[in-house]
């Protein structure tokens, strides 16, 4: 849960954020309006930080950002090409990134962003200013990193929020009156009057900055006396305009410049022909603009402007002809120091797309929207989306089409359905137009907005090329509304070998979850293998998009030990990528995947923040299956104060969501209010309107509920009508059977083919049932042992009825054995083929304290070796 500080205590702000680095990893933001004071709160958090041990990596983010992906990041990791220890990974990340404009396939910046910042000892503080101006890849890996590398903080500022994830965010107000004569008398060294108070007060609207612009201003014009001599200089700005026309010239077009990048002595002969100066000019008036203070150094070659408010002023100050020359002249300048890197085809493109002709620009903006399109795909959808504003109308429709796709494949379904939209206006009936609707229906459905996507299909039906697809994606979204859908898969099916190659993944993924949701397990199964079969053949990205889609059906239906498998091959396909997780569909499976290894308290963490971020993309479907799968913990672990407001917030309108959310609000209903009444009425909804997979889960809810409340008979019952209904669906649903009839019936011999099932799979909580039904049988050391399990899950419920049952016997609970969050992160380094000295160096800790905490784990866990523990933490056992 995001945590908001709002007001102008700069010292409380900081002394949070002091906490706060304590205990990384966390994401911290600042914002607020321009000259407000963020970059100086920045650069005092990253002050504090290195008194706090941090290593600091400070990047910038640009005017033209949004299209220059993953830019910022990569300046802020830029001091770690000297350091030995990183010099590697660095250059790797460089070249992934670079290689793409080569048509190269490196490895996902992402991914090798974390490999680079896992390798610095100790703690790292990452700040980016203006993230405003962030490309939204470099969010998303902002966004990702912090859960990914142990010790990392991220810190950053922007006038308005990005679109990332931050754990506490800052927004500074304007200066009151008094902090304004305070700010005022500090400058001027003196006690001003009232007067001059007021009239700074409100010229500068309690803007910090503009506060010591117009103090500046006074005391440069003579209105004002200044106890200092600095101040008599006159404000930046003041300055600025009152320069000579060489020194202004020079000025406009390192703004201009800014853009993209920072100034560079090494190319002021070139930035000196496009002011029009004489090199010896343009020299005076650079040492001029450094030793005005208008122009500070970065390093011994690199420049930056005081204040973006200057480099905006100056902007600000080209006339459009002029403005269009200089970016135009840049773009040339640029050209001619080589174009050999995405990075440097990025600057480019952005000053020729400023100022050359559409006839200039296009191609260089198709050229940036390729380099970009794997590595990066929601700076491919701003590219593609600017090519299509200067493209002949003939081709607008096939960028616009493109543009759907990666804003699609970054997770943007607004945009990629807008994009689409409009693509779908120009185009002809044809392969992309039914590309397109594809893209277009997985938006909508990934919106919740179940209908348009229904109407989106029913009119591009008739039109397209290969119905295959179009025809199982309204499958799967009819079943989810109720309908009855079969009529739509046996037609789907008819044409899935003559569906093209490209299509596949869509129409096979909808046909495999219509059938999961129909409990037709054998159906989902022969879609599946279809699936994966046939994608063997299919490049990277459809691979990739087909293994996760299949890993994530099968975690749907409660299997654990494929899933994982499918999901380490689609890590290799990713590494080679920029993109994943489309639509959330990767953070869902891997939430499930946790929950099933009795990972709990990892899944929920992760939940929290992925399911806001989820909602807040407006990927609605997916945000409120994410909330199921912690509802299911939560409810497990007894926790209802916790589950109320998840279970108050509405979910997506269609039968099968609303079904799930009866169910999970009957259990509330029940443990938590004692209201039976209302429990029983709510699951007999649920079973009535749910699709098979939700009746199967509420009966099993109905099955352990009678038994608590004693009803033997109703619970034998309920018992039978669930094994019976679900005898063809999930392996899910079929363990639940299970479960249920072996502890209503007693039979030990259904216990222990359930406990088989669990432990040959990993599902930890279906295992501790299964021992718990062994244990109410007789057997004692079951019971034992179930007690402990329910203990390490959380599951409070569940242990407590154990305890009951353990007293009846006459047995004592058995000592927890699970880890602590320090020896799971000692597990975690040891599973990364870390030494134990190089653990001690992580972690600060000696090397006989990682012993020790190894010898714990193994202890635990009744692994023998480092081997054995790293295979069990890769398959989620420990």
């Amino acid at each position: 849960m995001t945590e908001h500080l709002e007001g102008t205590d700069r010292a409380a702000i900081l002394r949070r954020f002091e906490t706060a680095l304590l205990d990384p990893p966390v994401t911290l933001l600042l914002h607020g309006e321009a000259g407000i004071g963020k970059t100086h709160l920045l650069a005092e958090t990253e002050e504090m930080a290195r008194s706090m041990g941090y290593r600091v990596l400070h990047g910038q983010a640009r005017d033209f950002g949004s299209g220059l992906a993953y830019a910022s990041l990569t300046e802020a990791l830029g001091p770690l090409r000297d350091d030995p220890a990183t010099r590697e990974p660095y250059t790797e990340l460089v070249e992934a990134i670079d290689q793409a404009a080569l048509g190269v396939l490196g490895g996902a910046p992402a991914v090798r962003t974390a490999n680079l910042l896992r390798r610095l000892p100790g703690r790292t503080l990452l700040a980016i200013d203006d993230l405003h101006l962030a490309d939204p890849d470099t969010l998303g890996a902002l966004s990702l990193l912090p859960r990914r590398v142990y010790g990392l903080a991220v810190a950053g500022t922007a006038r308005r929020l990005p679109a990332m994830d931050a754990d506490i965010v800052a927004g500074l107000s304007p200066l009151s009156f008094g902090e304004v004569a305070a700010l005022v008398t500090g400058l001027l060294g003196r006690t001003p009057s009232d007067a001059i108070v007021r009239h700074v007060h409100d010229v500068s609207r309690g803007n910090p900055w503009f506060v010591r612009e117009a103090v500046l201003t006074l005391v440069h014009g003579g209105a004002v006396q200044s106890a200092y001599p600095g101040p008599r200089r006159g404000a930046i700005l003041g300055r600025l305009f009152q320069r000579d026309r060489g020194g202004r010239g020079l000025a406009r077009v390192l703004a201009a410049l800014r853009r993209t990048r920072p100034a560079r002595m090494a190319d002021l002969p070139d930035l000196a022909e496009i002011a029009g100066l004489e090199v010896g000019e343009a020299e005076r008036a650079f040492d001029g603009l450094v030793r005005d203070g208008l122009l500070l150094p970065l390093d011994d070659d690199t420049f930056e402007f005081a204040h973006p408010l200057v480099a905006e002023a100056l902007y600000a100050d080209l006339g459009p002809a002029e403005r269009r020359r200089v970016h135009a002249r840049i773009a040339a300048l640029l050209h001619r120091q080589g174009l050999g890197g995405t990075r440097s085809v990025l600057e480019w493109a952005s000053h020729l797309a400023e100022g050359g002709t559409s006839a200039e620009a296009l191609p260089a903006v198709l050229r940036a929207a390729e380099v970009t399109r794997w590595t990066a795909p929601l700076s491919a959808g701003h590219w593609y989306g600017r090519a299509a504003e200067l493209a002949p109308v003939a081709e607008r429709g096939v960028l616009l089409a493109r543009q759907a796709l990666s804003y699609w494949k970054g997770s943007r379904p607004v945009e990629a359905l807008r994009a689409g939209q409009a693509a779908l206006a120009v185009l002809t009936p044809g392969r992309r137009h039914t590309r397109t609707a594809h893209t277009m229906v997985n938006a909508a459905h990934a919106m919740g907005r179940y209908e348009l996507a229904m109407s989106i299909v029913a009119e591009q039906l008739p039109v397209a090329d290969d119905r295959t697809a179009l025809l199982a994606q309204r499958a799967v979204i009819g079943t989810q509304l109720g309908i009855d859908s079969r009529a739509l898969v046996a037609e789907a099916w008819k044409t899935v070998g003559t569906c093209p190659p490209e299509d596949l993944v869509i129409a096979l993924s909808a046909l495999a979850g219509d059938a999961m949701i129909r409990g037709d397990w054998a159906a989902t199964e022969r879609a599946l293998d279809t699936l994966l079969s046939a994608s063997a053949a299919l490049p990277p990205g459809a691979r990739l998009a087909a293994l996760e889609s299949a890993a994530h059906i099968l975690a749907s239906g409660g299997v654990r030990t494929r899933t994982l498998g499918l999901l380490s091959e689609a890590e290799r396909i990713y590494k080679g990528l920029g993109w994943r997780d489309i639509a959330g569909q990767h953070v869902r499976t891997m939430a499930v995947v946790r929950r099933l290894g009795g990972e709990w308290e990892h899944a929920l963490r992760d939940l929290r923040v992925d399911a806001v971020a989820l909602a807040d993309a407006g990927l609605r479907e997916n945000a409120a299956l994410l909330r199921n799968v912690e509802l299911d913990i939560l409810l497990d672990q007894g926790r209802y104060d916790a589950a109320e407001p998840l279970l108050a917030d509405p979910p997506p309108n269609c039968v099968y969501q609303l079904s799930l959310r009866k169910m999970f609000r009957a259990r509330r209903a029940f443990y938590a209010l004692g209201d039976r009444a209302t429990a029983a009425r709510l699951l007999d909804e649920a079973v009535r309107d749910g699709p098979p997979d939700v009746v199967h889960r509420a009966l099993g809810v109905r099955v352990v509920m009678l038994i608590v409340a004693g009803d033997d008979d109703g619970a034998r019952t309920a018992a039978v009508t669930l094994a019976e209904s679900a005898r063809t669906g999930t392996p899910r649903a079929r363990l639940m059977g299970t479960l249920a009839t072996a502890a209503v019936f007693k039979d030990a011999s259904r216990a222990e083919a359930a406990l088989e099932t669990a432990r040959a799979d990993g599902l930890k909580f279906e295992e501790a049932r299964a021992r718990y039904a062994l244990g109410v049988i007789g057997d004692g050391r079951q019971l034992v042992r179930a007690h402990g399990m329910f203990g390490d899950l959380g599951a409070a419920p569940w242990r407590d009825r154990a305890a009951y049952r353990l007293r009846e016997a006459g047995l004592a609970p058995a000592p927890s054995t699970a880890l602590t969050a320090a020896e799971r992160r000692v597990v975690e380094l040891v599973a990364d083929g870390l030494s134990n000295p190089r653990i001690a160096e992580e972690l600060h800790y000696s090397r006989k304290t990682v012993e020790v905490y190894l010898s714990r784990v193994y202890a635990k866990t009744g692994l023998r070796s480092r081997v054995e523990l790293a295979l069990a933490y890769e398959r989620g056992e420990v």
